[in-house]
């Protein structure tokens, strides 16, 4: 439910105010939504016990595969290395504008 909200969030941002406003919460779901999915999975696993890492269940493949995409587009520090810099930005003048202005 979290991750359905925030990627309806974006899609909303990003339709009403621009992509470069939604960067956040875009970000935000590139860290959540992979997580997410495979939290569920590897409970999946966890339930069916041996088998899941059987060919009988594709449990393992998925596992395997959903690992893999999580560094598809970045892995997930530079993503919440994103979201504090942006929220920084936000909250204070970060960077300070008096530093590089003496720069």
């Amino acid at each position: 439910e979290m991750c359905r909200l925030l990627t309806l969030k974006a899609a909303y941002m990003m339709d009403t105010v621009g992509n470069k406003a939604a960067r956040q919460e875009i970000a935000m779901i590139k860290v959540a939504a992979p997580n997410m999915a495979l939290q569920v999975i590897d409970d999946a696993m966890q339930a069916h016990g041996g088998g899941a890492m059987s060919q009988a269940f594709k449990l393992s493949f998925m596992w395997a595969r959903m690992r893999a995409l999580r560094f598809a587009d970045g892995p997930d520090e530079v993503h919440r290395q994103q979201i504090a810099r942006l929220e920084m930005r936000r909250q204070v003048d970060w960077p300070p504008r008096a530093a590089q202005a003496a720069e």
